[in-house]
């Protein structure tokens, strides 16, 4: 077996068996379609079936989503996805995805018309290029007209067409659908963006058709699968896009710098990577339910949405990172752009999609996140149900003692303080204790100070501070940030001097969160001024009574004083609060425990944030104007493809335990903070755009809605800046080089 893939070009598929799938697909595209034969096909006079077709046949792809009952592979939607996202990838000539796709569909509505197709004869099916004229006659209808384009219509031996009766509403949506023979129509080949795979144009001259070849499916259920199947090749496409720019930003040197250090490409790298990462998530999660899903028309609504728009936007990123180079006629760039930009006009405009998104949801539809749990969970539901009962028969106010000395509050950490729990237990847990209606106590800054206490902390100070703090009876702030060193905390310049006993602080602390209330701080200073940055600094457990303390409340934009300054002067602290190793607190400030916490979130999909603001819109008791649907649809759609991130972040960590093959840590996480915050302040602002004049009254509904706008404004700033948060990505999951300047 070839070794993981790993990076933007990774399959989206977190099935070990789709992921051998995908490495089959990479290594017979890579000999039966390199480079090399798509320049051929690019600069043909006209289209030919490539080479690798009969091959392509024998392999069963066309039919991988058939039923083997017909004649298929009897795989599922989520193994042609599979395939399609490594097609996309290579930019591979022939129209195996439109043959895949009609394929897909007779399988579901007209298996009768199956074996030409999966023995490889062409099929092309015509979405956005209108639809054909008919005169009912009974038993036969009479066709007129034209439609194109047609993906893959060059080539192509069986069209599915869309066909309007005489005197019906001459709309696309209200078509209905017939399989028609290319002898029987005009073909003609159109001068395409992408001619790698060529356009064609269909004309049906006052053509006599039975009934027998309409095909019973809805104009919706071809649209959404075909959005499905054409989302997934543009994955594929925006995943090398966006790999083949973050490599050349590697190594293009300019002004004596790889122009992977400028923070400006950086940004434009972890952007598009941002992009990619929706539009796959979004995608992976339409195939991996069944078309017949009531749920799937909301998830390919949605791929629909964020898939060709992501190739589109991240092929023009490509070219304008490889610069003069990308703009040339021999660099690969533009067979992308070309595939992406057929990709954004034939089913993939977003605004429709958006639309589509938002009447979906409006209609009640939601989109259930959840892991389906193997048997394995039942052992550990009697011991959490027992610890149920024995809370229900104590008063409310023991329930934190509980709790705490129970390992209920963190279950992720190791005993005594947690329960050692695998991801698996800690679901069941979440899982019984919410069905119970218990909220476990949230011990707000404990929950960064004790892991680091579990990690370097002394015997004697785990059991001074960790079960105490779990019990709510210490409350803790963390005094890391200061005026010049917010993101980078390597340069905090609090100093730590020896005295007698211990050390003496002093410096200046900024937005320390609880301060006025906390009993203990966790606090960097640094201990060697002559050491490089990140060396020389302690982590230090600071008593906040402590004389020479000063805390004075930080007023914010939003007329509340959450924050504070802390102003440390000669601040005694003794030799047993030092934790870690002297000079070692940078390993302290970044510990986080291997065994992380797995959760997954419980009700809409969407939020509570993006439900007040479809309420507020249902509230105005009128239809919303197509500016303000296509505002809701995206962030409907983006919602939806951050709630799929969490997802696949869970079964990432819960691979081993439900069977699967360790399929390692993926790059959701890291792109669900930064973009899960600008997405909750947008929520704000579109919701204040509803309210309209109300918004600036300040009481009521314009308060609750501009409060919350103004609070929001510290989520992308609270904990690194999204700024930073994008030069992380760029450079821990695309290898981009650090700005030495920061170093």
């Amino acid at each position: 077996m070839s070794a993981p893939l790993s990076g933007a070009t990774a399959p989206s598929t977190l099935n070990p068996d789709r992921l051998e799938l995908a490495r089959v697909a990479r290594r017979w595209l890579g000999a039966s379609s390199p480079i090399s034969v798509v320049r051929q096909a690019l600069e043909s006079e006209t289209e030919v079936m490539p080479e690798f077709w009969p091959e392509l046949v024998e392999l069963g792809w066309i039919g991988l989503s058939v039923s083997e009952e017909h004649g298929g592979q009897g795989g599922t939607l989520a193994d042609l996805v599979t395939v399609l996202e490594e097609w996309g990838l290579a930019v591979a000539p022939g129209p195996f995805p439109s043959s895949a796709l009609l394929a897909t569909l007779l399988d579901a509505h007209a298996p009768e018309f199956l074996a030409p197709i999966i023995a490889g004869a062409v099929g092309a099916v015509a979405v956005g290029g209108g639809a054909l004229q008919a005169v009912d006659h009974g038993s036969t209808v009479l066709l007129t007209g034209e439609v194109k384009p047609v993906d893959g219509g060059s080539l192509a031996e069986w069209f599915l067409l869309p066909v309007v009766v005489e005197h019906a509403t001459e709309s696309e949506a209200d078509a209905d659908w017939y399989l028609i023979h290319r002898d029987e129509l005009q073909v003609t080949p159109l001068r395409s963006a992408d001619p790698v795979r060529r356009l064609a144009a269909v004309t049906a001259h006052n053509l006599s058709v039975g009934s027998d070849r309409r095909i019973p499916v809805q104009t919706h259920q071809v649209r959404n699968l075909a959005a499905v199947v054409q989302a997934a090749e543009c994955v594929g496409v925006a995943a090398w896009c966006v790999s083949t720019a973050a490599e050349y930003a590697k190594n293009r040197v300019q002004f004596d710098r790889p122009i992977g250090q400028f923070q400006a490409v950086k940004h434009r790298c972890a952007d598009a990577l941002c992009r990619l990462e929706e539009a796959r998530a979004a995608t992976w999660d339409a195939a991996e339910l069944d078309p017949s899903d009531a749920q799937f028309p909301l998830a390919a609504a949605v791929a629909g949405a964020l898939g060709a728009t992501a190739a589109f936007e991240c092929a023009k990123d490509a070219i304008q990172i490889l610069g003069g180079i990308g703009y040339t006629w021999e660099h690969d760039a533009h067979l992308y752009l070309r595939r992406a930009t057929v990709a954004r006009h034939l089913n993939g405009d977003p605004i429709p999609w958006r639309r589509r998104v938002w009447q979906q949801v409006q209609s009640g539809l939601r989109r259930s996140m959840a892991v389906d749990l193997p048997a394995a969970a039942e052992s550990f539901r009697p011991e959490v149900r027992s610890l149920i009962t024995q809370l229900q028969q104590v008063d409310r106010e023991h329930w934190n003692r509980e709790l705490a000395d129970g390992g209920w509050i963190a279950p992720h950490w190791p005993t005594p303080w947690g329960r050692s729990a695998s991801g698996l237990e800690q679901l069941v847990i979440d899982e019984e204790l919410r069905e119970a209606g218990i909220r476990r106590p949230h011990i707000q800054i404990a929950g960064w100070v004790l892991p680091t206490l579990i990690a370097h902390g002394t015997s004697a100070q785990q059991e001074r501070f960790i079960s105490a703090s779990l019990r709510l009876d210490l409350r803790w702030c963390q005094l890391f940030s200061e005026p010049e060193a917010g993101s980078d905390l390597a340069s905090v310049t609090t100093r730590a001097e020896r005295v007698e006993g211990g050390w003496s602080l002093t410096g200046q602390k900024v937005w320390t969160t609880l301060a006025t209330e906390a009993d203990w701080g966790i606090c960097l200073a640094r201990t060697d001024p002559t050491a490089a940055k990140h060396e020389g600094i302690t982590c230090f457990l600071v008593d906040m009574r402590n004389p020479g303390i000063e805390i004075r409340p930080l007023r914010e934009l939003t007329g509340f004083a959450m924050f504070n300054e802390v102003f440390l002067d000669q601040v005694l602290v003794p030799d047993d609060c030092v934790v870690g190793e002297v000079n070692g607190g940078w390993s302290c400030a970044r510990t986080t425990l291997e065994n992380e916490r797995v959760s997954m979130g419980s009700g809409s999909s969407f939020g509570p944030g993006l439900e007040s603001v479809l309420d507020l819109s249902h509230r105005t008791g009128s239809t919303p104007d197509a500016r303000v649907v296509d505002v809701l649809g995206a962030l409907l759609a983006s919602a939806q493809a951050l709630s799929v991130m969490g997802l696949r972040t869970t079964l990432r960590a819960l691979s081993s335990e439900l069977g699967m093959a360790a399929v390692g840590p993926g790059p959701e996480a890291s792109i669900r903070k930064l973009l899960g915050v600008e997405h909750e302040q947008r929520v704000q602002e579109v919701g204040m755009e509803l309210l309209g004049s109300t918004t600036v009254i300040d009481e009521n509904e314009g308060a609750v809605w501009f409060g919350g706008f103004l609070g929001n404004r510290a989520l992308s700033i609270a904990g690194g800046t999204s700024e930073i948060q994008r030069n992380v990505i760029a450079e821990r999951l695309l290898g981009l080089p650090r700005d030495e300047l920061s170093t």
